[in-house]
């Protein structure tokens, strides 16, 4: 059986140390952290987007209560 935990990054060395100390589990580490040549590309669009309009930028507070409201 396999279980992900998502662990606060100031935790991890902590919780590793404890799970190596039993004899019947395996610490596998992945660092999901890299993005995918597509996000990056995205990300890349979206930068040069707003580089070229900066004022279309819409503020997190106008965000947030449009979602929060269902529109």
């Amino acid at each position: 059986m396999k279980i992900t935990l998502d662990i606060e990054e100031s935790k991890v060395d902590f919780f590793l140390e404890l799970l190596r100390n039993f004899d019947f589990v395996q610490v596998e580490i992945s660092d999901n952290s890299q993005l995918s040549t597509e996000h990056l590309d995205i990300l890349e669009e979206r930068l040069a987007a707003y580089e070229a309009n900066p004022s279309h930028l819409l503020a997190w507070e106008d965000v947030k209560a449009s979602i929060e409201n269902g529109k």
